[in-house]
């Protein structure tokens, strides 16, 4: 990890930690360390740290959801069983190659665990840990009612998971290429009739390989879409249209 400019070697640790810590791959002990350390961090850092840990979270939560399907009975099983052939774990008492390959494992083991358990887990899982407010992510992932509309843009799939009884909605994008210079994405809400409703703007920094962001008050929208325009963005969509996904009524 580079180090951020005027950081200190304890704050890059604890910025280090956040995934770790979002997956819940650490133990009691330095679980309890990390949130210590996140607490007598300056608050930029805090910020940055809640930011990555949601980040994680809220990323995981959409691909269970998009992902998530019933599998077959012994998949749970076979997991259960590797786990019980390789029961040791080693606890991670100082920073060390072990920690980047926690991160690692971690990762995986928590892809794992929600493609056998399917979608339930991953929401029941991620939303609303550590007594901090669930986001609006995890709300509209949470949601009995939520449903998901897809379509592929070249290699890139992008994904609408919206809640009718939420009043809102989460966008996720797989692969997709950052805007050229000089262009943002804007997302919208169409009403019928024409009507379009912007939803904020995504620029180059914005657009990761997974990205996600939080669409309010959908009430009303028959679909939801994604142009190309300029910086700062538009009052009405462009012909740029990157897609436009359907929204069913209530």
């Amino acid at each position: 990890m580079t180090d951020a400019p005027g950081g200190t070697g304890s704050e890059d640790a604890l910025l280090d930690d956040a995934e770790v810590y979002a997956l819940h791959a650490l133990d009691p002990g330095e679980r309890a360390g990390v949130e210590a350390a996140r607490d007598a961090a300056a608050a930029d850092v805090r910020e940055e740290f809640d930011a990555r840990v949601d980040a994680v979270r809220e990323t995981m939560a959409a691909q269970a959801a998009q992902h998530g399907v019933e599998p077959p009975a012994e998949v749970f099983e076979r997991v259960l069983a590797r786990l019980v052939e390789n029961p040791g774990v080693t606890p991670l008492r100082r920073r060390s190659a072990s920690r980047i390959a926690l991160r690692a494992a971690a990762a995986a083991a928590v892809v794992v665990v929600a493609v056998a358990t399917g979608v339930v887990l991953g929401r029941s899982v991620l939303a609303g840990q550590d007594g901090r407010a669930p986001s609006e992510t995890e709300i509209v992932l949470a949601a009995p009612d939520a449903r998901t509309t897809q379509a592929r843009v070249g290699d890139a799939t992008i994904s609408f998971i919206y809640s009718r009884e939420r009043n809102a909605g989460v966008v996720l994008m797989n692969d997709v290429p950052p805007p050229r210079d000089g262009t943002v994405y804007q997302m919208w809400l169409m009403d019928p009739g024409g009507g379009a409703r912007s939803r904020g703007t995504m620029t180059q920094a914005d657009v990761r390989p997974t990205t996600t962001a939080a669409v309010t008050s959908i009430d009303g929208a028959e679909s939801f879409g994604i142009s190309i325009e300029r910086p700062g963005g538009a009052a009405t969509p462009s012909d740029r249209i990157v897609t436009t996904l359907p929204i069913a009524p209530r």
